[in-house]
């Protein structure tokens, strides 16, 4: 906030010529205010959830409130908890506002409780592992084989070789156990049994922690779909509540969101029983003091060591799941010890505690060979051999029997291109002509200023519907964790060769790379401004040379 307002926005920390609407005002179903904004030109990054305050140029006190939603690209639902509603709201009116991402300081009401249980707590989880990581204990592996092959014969279901070995180490692990799982590769499915084990098999009290919200509800999904019947609950507020519904035999099952626990019953209850929850969680009201036997930690990669120490205190027993590949922890603090900027998982993760899943289902085989070449070692293989033939054309830029194409666009821009959202939208168009449904297609780019922009772009072009338009996905990479499509069409944005310096490690992260290229089931299309790419340092980022000189890459 002391940073000049232009510096702020290029930093993506800061939305200008914002207008508070006055014609609108609601209230959430936790009785919070909710209002809207118009904005112009996003640049920031943004995500639901985080704090912000609304407020004056000149002044850095303001309305302090959450990002609710996104309502289009033209505007912002904030939700305000109602002591922080100012008495005289109307003088926000009609004159530009600033949106800021707001910190919070949450070390009375959450860390303190935290640092003060953590130093009374024995030291297995913060010295002895987290400082020097041992080999797991095993008990009673051939039982646990034994049960988890009657459930596959039981649920008619069927595990590789790998999956298989990552339920029984998790399962007969005494302390802890690592899942790695590549793109692609089962993790979730995996997890969901290892949860389920833990918690009908084994009687056990479990919980579920994330990075975030997402994470969380993806996990309690996927045991939902294994086993509908489960009942389970997730606690937070309800605009972080699992959306989804599960079909099942006719019948529809969902996940009971609640906003507080009655920890003291949990505590004492003798049965099993499975709740999620995000680590903060664990010394507020909402889950003050409680205890498990085991804790599950998904999306382990993006969890840093503090977060997970959170949860792990609680537990008996640790099984963590994620991928140092992938997308890494969100550290803000520049100040911060390299040691402290890794996850969880990368600090942990040895050969002797750990199994690596390493069957694709998602990619094609030459999009799978190119991601495990350049991320993996070549030690992730795809299950499904050869190429897609949804679309076997003439045309390298569209046929299936060219996975992975590169496109060169003379831009020298920074945040945005007009160049390459005209290209994506003209391509988009082409393959919907080839009988590709929209909802197969997505675009990817570092920047929300670029997904916004092809939309724009896309929206402009006469040959895309509107029904085509809402299902094209077009949005930056950190929303597509999870996610797959049939094209994904990748779009660098910046040519400006000092910008591209300078943002670097955010642009040519390979763990962010990593997970928009492995997206694409069939076709992977990279635009950008190839000539510039060409001369970021090879020796810091070798990746791009890799990806540039790949014999699985076309040029278009």
């Amino acid at each position: 906030m002391a940073l000049p307002v232009k510096e702020r926005i290029r930093k993506r920390k800061t939305i200008k010529d914002v207008y508070l609407d006055q014609n609108y005002r609601e209230n959430s179903d936790e009785n919070y205010v909710l209002l809207r904004v118009s904005i112009g030109v996003n640049l920031a990054d943004f995500k639901e959830g985080e704090c912000m305050i609304l407020h004056k140029e000149g002044t850095t006190s303001g309305i302090k409130c959450t990002l609710n939603s996104f309502e289009g690209e033209d505007a912002i639902i904030i939700e305000v908890f109602p002591p922080n509603m100012p008495t005289e709201l109307s003088s926000y009116y009609d004159e530009p506002l600033l949106l800021d991402k707001d910190l919070v300081d949450l070390r009375e009401h959450v860390f303190y409780k935290f640092l003060a249980e953590l130093k009374n707590d024995s030291d297995y989880w913060k010295g002895s592992l987290i400082n020097n990581p041992k080999k797991p204990t095993f008990i009673k592996k051939n039982e646990c084989a034994e049960e988890i092959d009657d459930t596959c014969k039981n649920y008619n279901i069927k595990l590789l070789e790998k999956q298989r070995e990552a339920i029984i180490n998790s399962m007969a692990a005494k302390d802890y156990f690592l899942i790695q799982g590549p793109p692609g590769t089962g993790k979730s499915f995996v997890l969901a049994w290892i949860i389920l084990e833990e918690a009908c098999y084994f009687n056990r009290k479990v919980i579920v922690i994330g990075p975030n919200h997402m994470a969380i509800n993806n996990a309690l999904i996927q045991v939902v779909k294994q086993c509908p019947g489960i009942h389970l609950y997730k606690v937070g507020q309800t605009f972080n509540a699992p959306k989804q519904v599960i079909k099942s035999e006719s019948k529809e099952y969902s996940i009971e969101n609640i906003n507080r626990i009655n920890v003291q019953f949990l505590n004492n209850y003798e049965g099993c029983w499975l709740v999620g929850l995000t680590p903060h969680s664990l010394y507020t009201s909402r889950a003050n003091l409680l205890k498990c036997d085991t804790l599950i930690i998904d999306e382990a990669g993006q969890m840093t060591i503090p977060l997970a120490l959170m949860g792990m205190i609680r537990a008996q027993k640790v099984i963590l799941a994620g991928d140092h590949k992938q997308l890494p922890p969100i550290v803000s603090s520049e100040e911060m010890n390299d040691k402290m900027k890794k996850s969880i998982f990368q600090t942990l993760v040895t050969e002797k505690n750990c199994t690596m899943l390493d069957t694709s289902f998602r990619m094609c085989e030459p999009i799978c060979d190119f991601v495990s070449d350049l991320f993996y070692e070549g030690k992730v293989k795809p299950i499904n051999k050869g190429c897609g033939d949804k679309i076997v054309c003439q045309e390298p830029l569209y046929s299936f029997t060219s996975p992975v194409v590169i496109h060169h666009v003379d831009d020298n821009g920074e945040q945005t291109s007009d160049k390459e959202a005209s290209f994506i939208s003209e391509t988009i168009a082409g393959f919907l002509k080839k009988g590709l449904p929209a909802d197969e297609i997505a675009v990817l780019s570092p920047f929300r200023a670029q997904a916004a922009n092809v939309r724009r772009h896309i929206r402009k072009n006469p040959d895309i519907s509107e029904e085509q338009r809402k299902l094209v996905v077009a949005d930056t990479v950190d929303k597509m964790q999870g996610q797959e499509r049939e094209v994904i069409i990748f779009s660098l944005v910046a040519g400006d060769l000092e910008y591209m310096i300078e943002m670097a490690e955010f642009l040519y992260n390979p763990n962010k790379l990593n997970v928009a290229f492995s997206r694409a089931k069939s076709k992977l299309i990279i635009v950008g401004n190839i000539e510039q790419l060409r001369n970021i340092s090879t020796e810091e980022y070798p990746h791009i040379s890799k990806m540039l000189d790949s014999n699985y890459v076309k040029m278009v």
